[in-house]
C-alpha cells in the first residue's frame, strides 16, 4: 500500500467557525502543512510506522464503497495523532460521488462534521471531491474543504486544501478490491 496524502490546514476564511488548534511543528510538516508519503509500515514520525489502508468493495446496487486512511504517530494510543480518512460511495461507471465523509485528525482531534461531494464546499457539505479516478489498484482525487468542523469541539474547524489554496491531490496505490 502506497500513500501520497499532502494537505494544508488554515483557519476558516469567511466563516464564523473558530480556528482549530494547530500543532505548529510536527514530523509531518510545519505551519499547517501535512504530508504522509510512503508505504504502509514504513517508519515515520519518531519511529511510528505509516498506517495506510485502501479498500474497495463493490455493492449489489453497482456502486463501490471506498475506504481510505493514512495515519502516523499513534504511540501507545488507539487513536492517531495525525490522520487523513475518506469513506465514499462511488459510481464506478463515471466516478461520481454518491455519498462520502472525510476526517482530518490534527493533534488527536478529529475534524469531520458534514459530508463531502462534487458540489462546491458549503456549511452542509464542507468538502468537495474532484478529479476522481479509480482503477488499476489506485484511487486518486483532489479535495478542498471549507470550515471542516470538529465533532469534539463542535465550534472549531479548518479549511483544508493545497498550499496556496485550491484543492489538494491525494493518491493511494495498491488498493485491495480495485
Amino acid at each position: 500500500m502506497l500513500v501520497d496524502a499532502q494537505w494544508n490546514l488554515t483557519c476558516p476564511a469567511d466563516s464564523e467557525v473558530d480556528c482549530g488548534s494547530l500543532a505548529t511543528e510536527t514530523c509531518l510538516g510545519s505551519v499547517g502543512q501535512r504530508a504522509i508519503l510512503g508505504v504502509h509500515g514504513e517508519l515515520a514520525c519518531t519511529g511510528d510506522a505509516i498506517l495506510a489502508v485502501c479498500e474497495s468493495v463493490d455493492r449489489p446496487d453497482g456502486t463501490r464503497n471506498i475506504s481510505l486512511e493514512a495515519n502516523v504517530d499513534r504511540g501507545d494510543r488507539s487513536f492517531p495523532k495525525f490522520a487523513f480518512e475518506l469513506g465514499a460511495r462511488i459510481d464506478p461507471a463515471d466516478n461520481s460521488v454518491e455519498s462520502c465523509n472525510v476526517t482530518i485528525t490534527e493533534d488527536e482531534v478529529p475534524y469531520n462534521v458534514g459530508g463531502c461531494g462534487e458540489e462546491p464546499p458549503s456549511m452542509a457539505q464542507p468538502c468537495q471531491l474532484s478529479n476522481i479516478s479509480t482503477g488499476n489498484g489506485e484511487v486518486s482525487f483532489a479535495i478542498e474543504c471549507r470550515s471542516l468542523i470538529s465533532s469534539v469541539t463542535g465550534t472549531s474547524g479548518f479549511d483544508v486544501g493545497a498550499v496556496g489554496g485550491g484543492p489538494t491531490p491525494i493518491q493511494f496505490a495498491n488498493c485491495r478490491g480495485l
